[in-house]
């Protein structure tokens, strides 16, 4: 027969079942690992040494290892599971309550490990081989004095007064029957290895429809539970595959055919993005995992896009602008995790300038002390309301070309009538000044030239 390869406790499975406790496993102080198909206890004490009540039920355990550096362990529960006797707890001077329900523990002696646990109160053995030995009940309370409760049953005075009085008769009898239980585990134990020898029992269930698999009977021992377990496994993954297809996981595109980069978020995380224009750069916030290892997340940033990877997965963001790969820089944030992309833009802002073709109005300090004085003239002219706008680019007018060529009459009019006129005369000669009253014509002056 194939060795399947045995479930772990992992770290992954431990943080897992530790959200309650935000992922941190050094203060927490319960956890509940049931139904993971675990066949051996480790790790727990080193990475959850605070641990209060630890939960195991329904895996397959076989064996007590590791708990006893548990010093501070108040509640176990391991029902359902593999065990056959009841060792390595002998160090856990905090339990008060065990819960050892529906395993197939036939070493009743050994519960005299227990014996040195001086806060332990509630036990529960109900579903076990040993529970039907002859004096069982008496014989646990005499040698655990300080229980008050057994198998859900509150022991009471009168009945420990009374178990004390058969202990002798009851320390026989159950030990007889545990002799004769040990003895067909043994039986159970060949037959098993007989049959995995000759594999005949594989076989027959691998041939079996669904129907005459469950209808079918089997032994109560714990091969023959890892062996239904993990058939019951097999048969599931076969209905997963023959009912939905198996779906090719589609690859990732990240550029296009002509080399241009796309946005890509296959690691699924929520991320923002924004403009600091104050600093001329763009500023990515990616919510990465808070306990997330560094080793599993990497950055790069090219000119034109930015690529973080987190576990394989790829987080890719096209820039607006070209920046500048040389000087971003990557932090990430010791209290919530959060990775902080920086990087500053190849070219410097344009924004208090304006772009090319594009008008932008200021207003003088005076216009907005008119508005708030007094309400504008319905009459004001458009040139008086646009010479309040200081006016920065191109701005498209409609030209005027009657004023492009010059009109003689217009020209003639105004020398004629105007402030100068008698300055100036039609054929361009200069008149002369008359004299003013008093002016004395001295022949001894030279002329003005």
């Amino acid at each position: 027969m194939v060795k399947k390869k045995r479930k772990l406790i992992t770290l992954d499975l431990v943080r897992k079942c530790a959200e309650h406790n935000e992922g941190e496993l050094s203060t927490l102080e319960e956890i509940s690992l049931h139904q993971r198909d675990i066949e051996k206890i480790e790790h727990l004490h080193r990475w959850c040494p605070r641990l209060r009540i630890l939960l195991l039920q329904g895996n397959l355990i076989s064996k007590i290892e590791n708990v006893h550096r548990l010093r501070e362990l108040e509640y176990l529960n391991l029902a359902l599971n593999n065990l056959e006797e009841i060792k390595g707890l002998e160090k856990c001077e905090s339990l008060t309550r065990l819960d050892f329900t529906a395993n197939f523990i036939t070493y009743l002696t050994s519960l005299t490990t227990l014996q040195d646990l001086p806060n332990l109160r509630e036990l529960y053995l109900t579903g076990n081989p040993c529970t039907t030995y002859r004096g069982y009940r008496s014989w646990v309370i005499c040698v655990l004095p300080g229980l008050e409760e057994l198998d859900g049953t509150a022991i009471t005075r009168s009945e420990r007064l009374r178990a004390l009085q058969e202990l002798t008769q009851a320390d026989s009898t159950a030990r007889i029957d545990q002799q004769i239980a040990i003895e067909k585990r043994a039986r159970e134990k060949e037959n098993y290895q007989r049959e995995a020898q000759m594999k005949t029992k594989h076989t027959n269930a691998a041939e079996m429809t669904d129907e005459e698999w469950w209808n079918s009977s089997s032994e109560h021992t714990p091969e023959a539970r890892i062996v239904l377990h993990r058939e019951l496994q097999e048969r599931r993954k076969r209905q997963e595959s023959e009912s939905s297809p198996k779906k090719k996981a589609r690859p990732v595109k990240l550029f296009t055919s002509d080399g241009r980069p796309l946005n890509v978020n296959a690691a699924k995380l929520d991320f923002s993005i924004k403009e600091d224009e104050e600093n001329n750069c763009f500023v990515l916030d990616v919510r990465t995992y808070k306990y997330l290892d560094p080793s599993l997340v990497t950055c790069e940033v090219e000119p034109w896009y930015v690529r973080v990877t987190v576990k394989g997965k790829i987080l890719q963001l096209v820039l607006l602008e070209e920046v500048k790969p040389g000087q971003a820089v990557a932090k990430r944030s010791s209290v919530t995790g959060h990775l902080v992309v920086t990087m500053p833009k190849l070219q410097a802002s344009k924004t208090s300038y304006g772009k090319p073709g594009q008008m932008i109005y200021l207003e003088k300090a005076e216009t907005k002390e008119k508005a708030t004085s007094a309400p504008k003239d319905a009459n004001e002219s458009l040139s008086e309301r646009e010479s309040n706008y200081l006016e920065i680019g191109d701005i498209p007018r409609s030209t005027d070309y009657t004023n492009i060529v010059r009109d003689s009459e217009k020209e003639e009019q105004n020398r004629a009538t105007g402030p100068f006129s008698h300055f100036t005369r039609n054929d361009n000669e200069t008149l002369e000044r008359p004299n003013s009253p008093g002016f004395v014509d001295d022949e001894n002056v030279p002329p003005l030239e």
